[in-house]
């Protein structure tokens, strides 16, 4: 009766994490389909802004981007901002280069409106695409092997 008991609480526990990771890997899903929408909608509220298009039509683009952004928030994700900070392959996705003086291997700018996106699993739910600084070449320090 014991171990029947004990076995019991053991198929318990894991049907318990079965369903934890089945509910973080359906979220992770969700927010993953749902981010390219938010930077649609980001792209088409850049180029109304900048084309001077319909005020009214504008307005309403933006509620809806703050709702969509809301959900995302609920389900977990989060903007992950990385200007001006150390460059991490794991959060950050290299799509270009950009020389500076003084890198110290941080991320330099946007190349497009693609943050990074935390889950609430505490992975990055999707690399953020950014330009990383550099030394141009004539600056370089030699390097002696």
């Amino acid at each position: 009766m014991v171990q029947a008991l004990r076995d019991l609480e053991a198929a318990k526990g894991r049907v318990d994490r079965d369903a934890k990771r089945v509910l973080d890997e359906t979220r992770e899903q969700l927010v993953a389909k749902l981010l390219p929408v938010l930077d649609d909608l980001d792209r088409t509220i850049r180029a109304a802004v900048e084309n001077g298009d319909a005020p009214a039509v504008l307005d309403g683009v933006r509620l809806v981007r703050s709702q969509l952004e809301g959900i995302l928030r609920g389900y977990g994700a989060e903007r992950i901002d990385a200007k001006d900070q150390a460059f991490d392959p794991k959060r950050h996705e290299a799509v270009s280069m950009i020389a500076v003086t003084d890198p110290r291997g941080t991320v330099a700018c946007s190349s497009r409106s693609r943050p990074a996106t935390g889950s609430a699993t505490g992975c990055c739910a999707r690399p953020g695409s950014w330009s990383a600084a550099t030394t141009p070449p004539a600056i370089r320090a030699p390097r002696y092997y």
